[in-house]
């Protein structure tokens, strides 16, 4: 867990949740299955979303953090003036230090588990840090009904302590491989060296509170996400301050149906 992360209890004084009286909802799933579209869906619906990949790329932008990355990387992960790729754009007469090249740096790290280490130990607490005030900004504006931390690597990095509820997006690996050959160019060695990185899929279902699976249409996904937040953030006899297994039970087990959310496994079914 990162130990920038405050752990609090939610308190009766301040609203059901832990941030007080809007729930904030974790966000993963399996690559390619659909995260980032549930992500713009619950948006549609007021919810205040926190992008956890482009809080990433802000937090390289900053010179503190830039250095850093840089002395441990060297200087070819720097972006040159007029370098194909994204977020690696800069003009040639910018007085700032040329930013980071992001795609040189995942090729290093998705290859390297120990310089992925190294990375994530300089971005991640002031990424943490960064969604702290974003919930708390919400909480205090008042004008969002729930907060979405889409994180794809939430349970890793132990942010799931700022939520209170954890959703996982869902879909075949043959489905979300086709989606990013044809959205991104990759292959299944790509997809495989990516997947590596992050714990199991199996692994986060199981600490989910509820799996949407994507495997159907536009129509279905609405549908699905209609259903989670009915069930997440408009339901008040959900006990959003009970422990995420004991709200599991609540819901009790149940088979995913096409395109709904589902309950994730009860106790008693991870056991059987």
């Amino acid at each position: 867990m990162d130990p920038h992360i405050d752990d609090r209890s939610p308190s009766p004084s301040t609203g059901p949740w832990k941030h007080g009286t809007i729930p904030v909802l974790g966000l993963i799933g399996g690559i390619g299955a659909g995260k980032s579209l549930v992500a713009a869906l619950l948006a549609g619906r007021g919810a205040a979303v926190i992008d956890a990949d482009a809080v990433g790329h802000d937090v390289l932008k900053e010179r503190a953090v830039r250095d850093q990355v840089v002395a441990r990387f060297g200087e070819g992960i720097v972006a040159r003036p007029g370098a194909a790729g994204e977020g690696s754009e800069i003009s040639s007469e910018t007085p700032e230090p040329p930013p980071i090249d992001r795609r040189a740096v995942g090729a290093i790290v998705f290859a390297d588990p120990a310089a992925l280490r190294d990375l994530e130990a300089l971005v991640h607490p002031p990424m943490c840090r960064a969604f702290e005030r974003a919930i708390d900004r919400a909480v205090r504006e008042a004008r969002a009904p729930a907060v979405v931390l889409d994180a794809a690597v939430l349970l890793e990095k132990g942010w799931d302590a700022l939520c209170d509820h954890v959703v996982y997006v869902d879909a075949p690996r043959a489905q979300r491989l086709a989606r990013l050959a044809a959205q991104r160019g990759w292959t299944e060695a790509m997809l495989t060296a990516r997947e590596e990185a992050q714990w199991p899929a199996e692994e986060k279902k199981r600490r989910a509170d509820l799996i949407v699976v994507n495997d159907g249409g536009p129509d279905a996904l609405e549908a699905a996400v209609d259903g989670l937040w009915s069930t997440l953030v408009m339901s008040p006899a959900l006990p959003g301050h009970l422990p995420r297994a004991a709200q599991a039970r609540t819901r009790g087990p149940g088979p995913a149906a096409r395109g709904q959310p589902s309950p994730a496994p009860s106790e008693a079914s991870k056991r059987s």
